[in-house]
């Protein structure tokens, strides 16, 4: 009979109906794979041989189906927003309880849990706080805590120095001044036995000789009370007044009102009312210079040398032994031929060609080393005030070479921030030096403009370190620098960092710098999170730096078909679905397809192939409700025989 034929046609029909029905409900599930129902007819058991007269008792549902094919990918705004591209499953744990899906919704709960809209907890390789690793397979919780400062060890400067570059010469200036004046403050006043009379005349009337006694005065002060006392002492008194102004400038100035008719100094008519102010040393005339009213450099009445008598000085280069200069004495009109006598001196002995004798503007008198880079240092010595009509030599050593202050004593630097242990921020300064010596640098190093504690005797800075490059431009030796700084913010007192100049060159074009780097970093919190394509979950930071948090696993079966659907879109393993590889693996490993963040895998379900097959079935369950009416009308037949 027909009619269980029919029922079984109408069932599978209804059955393949519910199958479509809830794919199209499902349509809009993210991470939903569509489902299908699977038939087979259904024979009565035969005891005989085959027939070919045998007809099916109908049809059954076999098995309803997914397909596990990969659903389209669309974006969102949710960082952890998963979407498997490939095969694999998301491992879920509610209370030790395992559960795989593909809907790769996820957010943190209030513990730090990466958990889906049903509160399942993600599960993959765990972190700590410091993005060690400390498990696998276990629930994924972000730690949220500041990211903790890191010293500077290293720092990186690839740099080209410019290879035609020449060393800055003339490192080392010692200046003389007079006796007992420090190197701050200007030349003193010096009068010699023939120069220290004044001849004054006021209002035109006769002019009177004042004269000064030879001898030191601490200060303009004592100087001008001298030489009051000495006008006090002609006809001069009363109408007559020495004085000095703030900087020390000496003047003369009638006392009723006169005007000063003239002034010589020595015989010599000075201009103006003021004693001449400079240190040119005119004729037999007085040296006359202006001293800053905190001075308390002598002042200093000198006895004329004696003809046929001679001064020495001592002269020492980059601390070698000290050579005698011999000069004549005499008295010398201005510094322009003192100057010319001095070099004529220095030239006869073996510093010709290596010191050069000058003067400032001010008439003081300069030693310089000629010789170019290196850490050249002078020191000058003797001389002695009775053999010249010149205060007594005493030098002062300027520092000379290399200085932060003087950019006319480095060629090239560069600098970056650095860190102390405490996120401490720092400027670390690399300074250049062409040497004299071909295809050699000599690099000092700062931080804060301050420099390590190995400080060099000369300079008074961190000796430098010389690195070495070859002919063809490539870095020799050495390819880095250990330095160490103290710091003062309450940090680990010391910083030592080793400065990286491995990829640094010296070729013919401008100084220039490629890249700078170094591996210290302030505090910083979370500012955001990155998933990677491998399931790496980073933590960013507003310090700039990442810290791996966690690692989202995949977990593949050879027959997915064997899981069983538990709702919520979550599948539970069943032997069918073959063995389970443990926690899982990284995207991207085997067979298992990669992560990309911030999207979904939409619903693989076809809405115009299951709207054609809602038609299909619908006519297929109207058929055997068809067979099943057929079937009736022939049984009424039969009936109606009667």
């Amino acid at each position: 009979m027909a009619f269980q034929q029919g029922l079984s046609g109408l069932s599978i029909a209804s059955k393949a109906l519910d199958a479509i029905s809830n794919n199209v409900s499902n349509s809009g599930t993210v991470g939903y794979k569509q489902a299908g129902a699977q038939f087979a007819d259904v024979f009565a058991a035969s005891l005989s041989a085959g027939s070919s007269t045998q007809v099916g008792i109908g049809a059954s549902v076999a098995t309803v189906a997914q397909q596990f094919t990969q659903g389209n990918i669309s974006t969102s705004s949710s960082t952890l927003d998963l979407a498997v591209n490939g095969q694999g499953f998301f491992r879920m744990s509610d209370n030790g309880s395992i559960t795989y899906t593909r809907n790769g919704q996820f957010h943190v709960d209030k513990n730090g849990y990466v958990v889906n809209s049903s509160g399942l907890r993600l599960t993959g390789n765990t972190f700590d706080a410091k993005g060690l690793p400390n498990g696998v397979g276990g629930d994924i919780r972000l730690s949220y805590g500041d990211a903790d400062p890191k010293a500077t060890t290293e720092a990186g400067y690839n740099v080209n120095l410019d290879s035609r570059s020449s060393s800055p010469a003339a490192l080392t200036v010692a200046t003389l001044y007079g006796t007992g004046v420090p190197a701050t403050v200007g030349t003193p006043l010096v009068l010699t036995a023939a120069n220290n009379r004044l001849t004054v005349a006021v209002d035109g009337e006769a002019s009177a000789t004042v004269t000064i006694p030879v001898g030191s005065y601490a200060d303009s002060s004592s100087l001008v009370a001298a030489l009051q006392t000495a006008i006090d002492q002609t006809s001069l008194k009363g109408r007559l007044v020495a004085s000095s102004d703030s900087n020390g400038v000496l003047s003369l100035a009638s006392e009723r009102g006169g005007r000063l008719s003239s002034l010589l100094v020595g015989g010599t008519a000075a201009a103006g009312l003021k004693i001449p102010s400079g240190t040119t040393v005119n004729g037999s005339n007085a040296v006359v210079a202006t001293l800053s009213s905190a001075s308390v450099a002598p002042f200093t009445i000198a006895p004329v040398p004696a003809a046929g008598t001679t001064s020495t000085l001592s002269i020492a280069v980059d601390g070698a032994a000290a050579i005698p200069v011999t000069i004549n004495a005499a008295t010398y009109p201005d510094s322009t031929s003192l100057v010319a006598a001095l070099q004529t001196a220095v030239n006869a002995t073996a510093l010709n060609g290596k010191v050069v004798v000058g003067a400032d503007a001010d008439g003081r008198i300069t030693f310089s080393s000629t010789l170019a880079g290196g850490q050249s240092s002078m020191a000058v010595t003797g001389g002695v005030a009775t053999d010249l009509a010149i205060p007594t030599f005493t030098a002062t050593a300027n520092s000379g070479g290399f200085s932060i202050t003087d950019p006319t004593s480095y060629t090239s630097t560069t600098s970056q921030t650095v860190y102390d242990s405490l996120g401490n921020p720092h400027t670390q300064s690399l300074y250049f030096v062409k040497t004299a010596q071909a295809n050699k640098w000599d690099v000092y190093t700062s931080l804060d403009g301050g420099f390590p504690p190995e400080i060099d005797p000369i300079t008074g800075l961190h000796s430098p370190t010389t690195v070495s490059f070859d002919s063809n431009g490539g870095l020799l030796t050495p390819k880095t620098i250990a330095t160490t700084y103290t710091v003062t913010t309450g940090a680990t007192k010391d910083l030592t960092i080793t400065i990286d100049l491995n990829n640094s060159t010296q070729f013919g074009n401008s100084f220039g710098v490629s890249s700078l780097s170094q591996d210290g970093y302030k505090p910083g919190t979370l500012s955001g999170l990155t998933v990677e394509a491998d399931g790496t979950i980073l933590g960013n930071f507003s310090n700039g730096q990442s810290r791996t948090m966690g690692q989202v696993l995949l977990t593949n079966f050879r027959n997915p078909n064997g899981l069983v659907s538990v709702g919520g879109n979550q599948w539970q393993w069943t032997p069918e679905a073959g063995a389970v590889d443990g926690a899982g693996a990284p995207p991207g490993t085997g067979t298992l397809g990669v992560l990309q963040s911030a999207a979904i895998e939409e619903s693989n379900v076809d809405l115009t192939s299951e709207l054609v097959n809602m038609i299909t079935q619908q006519r297929a369950y109207q058929a055997n409700a068809q067979s099943i009416k057929t079937q009736d009308q022939i049984l009424q037949t039969l009936v109606n025989l009667r």
